[in-house]
């Protein structure tokens, strides 16, 4: 689960450019769960069987959905959450 910003800096990562605390277990699938409020499948997939339109990157690396749920995030990281729009 995603927490407020601590002062510890040591304990910090950076989620979509705003700090937050990393908690034991915080990995890229409770990250998008976290910011999105939608359940995710070991898979990466949404719960609903509905598109998730979302891609992760964890330190401009971009993190298959597959590993999503094993992928954790660490303090220091910067993890960039992106959301598909549709339109021009």
């Amino acid at each position: 689960m995603i927490a407020p910003e601590t002062t510890d800096n040591s304990s910090t990562a950076v989620v979509n450019g705003s700090p937050v605390a990393v908690t034991p277990g915080l990995t890229v699938a409770s990250a998008v769960v976290d910011l999105t409020g939608r359940e995710i499948t070991p898979e990466g997939t949404a719960a609903d069987g509905h598109p998730l339109g979302i891609a992760v990157a964890v330190d401009d690396a971009v993190i298959p959905r597959s590993l999503w749920a094993t992928t954790p995030v660490e303090a220091g990281q910067s993890v960039e959450i992106v959301t598909a729009v549709q339109g021009g």
